[in-house]
C-alpha cells in the first residue's frame, strides 16, 4: 500500500508544472490618447528646396506602441516605422521624437533627419515636423543641405478617447 501511495505521489509531482510569475512596472513614454487611427494633414511652412519637398500631404496614420516604442503605420502607402522615444513628456500630452536614416552609395552619403513634436488636445493633435537632408562626399565633406518645416494637424478617426 505504501508503495502504491508513493508511486501515486511521485506521478503527481512528476506531471505537475509551475510557471514563475514575473512582474514589473513599464513606464509609458507615449501619451495613451495618441493611440488609434488619425486623419493627418501636413502643410509646408518653409523650405530651402521646393523641388524635393511636398507642399501638402493628407494621410491616414495608425499609431500604436509599447513602452518607449511608437509604431506609426501609413494605411495608404503601407509605410511602417518603429520609433524609439527618448524623452517622456512631463505634461502627458506631448509626443516628441527624432529619427535619422543614413544612406550610403558609391558616390556619396545622404543623412535624413526628422524632428517631430505633437501636442494632444482631446481628439486632435497639432505640431511641427522638421526635415533636414544632408549630402556628403565619401570623405565626409558636406555638399548640400536642404531643409523643410511642416505644420501638422491630426483628427482622431478611431480608437479610445483620451481620459
Amino acid at each position: 500500500m505504501k508503495k502504491l501511495l508513493f508511486l501515486f505521489l511521485s506521478f503527481l509531482f512528476f506531471f505537475c508544472n509551475a510557471e514563475t510569475l514575473k512582474a514589473g512596472i513599464e513606464e509609458s513614454y507615449i501619451p495613451a490618447g495618441f493611440y488609434g487611427s488619425w486623419g493627418v494633414i501636413s502643410k509646408l511652412n518653409n523650405c530651402t528646396n521646393p523641388d524635393i519637398f511636398n507642399y501638402e500631404s493628407r494621410d491616414i496614420w495608425v499609431l500604436s506602441g509599447y513602452g518607449n516604442v511608437l509604431i506609426l503605420e501609413n494605411i495608404e502607402s503601407g509605410a511602417r516605422s518603429e520609433i524609439t522615444i527618448k524623452e517622456k513628456a512631463a505634461d502627458g500630452k506631448t509626443l516628441k521624437f527624432e529619427r535619422q536614416k543614413t544612406v550610403n552609395t558609391q558616390d556619396n552619403k545622404i543623412i535624413y533627419r526628422e524632428t517631430v513634436t505633437f501636442v494632444l488636445s482631446g481628439n486632435n493633435f497639432s505640431g511641427s515636423d522638421k526635415f533636414v537632408i544632408e549630402k556628403y562626399t565619401p570623405q565626409g565633406i558636406l555638399l548640400k543641405k536642404d531643409s523643410a518645416s511642416y505644420r501638422v494637424e491630426g483628427v482622431k478617426i478611431a480608437g479610445e478617447n483620451p481620459k
